[in-house]
């Protein structure tokens, strides 16, 4: 899987990118939503992995400008600073899955094994009789 990684914290965004690479995914680093948006209009994603409180935009806002581009795009969130409001906000706008860090590589690793299954699925169709 393509995965764009939406990180300020350039510690947390190499290190989840030497994990999607040993699993066997590609990833693309950015530390600001704009960066985001622009890398989003031009290359194709399977999925994004955000932090929810970057510099420069609030995560609702980046989230509904990235769905506005791809309704069906598959986002994951992650925050360090959770607030059930926060969550209850973030999950109406039809994220894929509300992470709190600190990051857990293994349940990161199943997440994405989880979504690869699905996207296999639907890019093979079904077939009716």
């Amino acid at each position: 899987m393509k995965v764009l990684v939406v990180e300020n914290d350039v510690y947390l965004a190499e290190s989840v990118r030497g994990l999607l690479k040993e699993w066997g995914h590609e990833a693309r680093l950015c530390a600001r939503a704009k960066d985001a948006v622009r890398f989003f209009r031009t290359g194709e994603y399977d999925l994004v992995l955000m932090e929810v409180r970057l510099p420069d935009m609030k995560g609702e806002e980046l989230i509904a400008k990235l769905k506005g581009l791809s309704p069906d795009t598959r986002i994951v969130t992650m925050t360090a600073s959770n607030s059930r409001e926060q969550e209850i906000r973030i999950r109406e706008q039809g994220i894929l899955y509300y992470m709190v860090k600190p990051l857990e590589a293994e349940h990161l690793r199943s997440l994405l094994e989880h979504q690869e299954k699905r996207t296999r699925k639907l890019t093979q169709g079904a077939v009716w009789s």
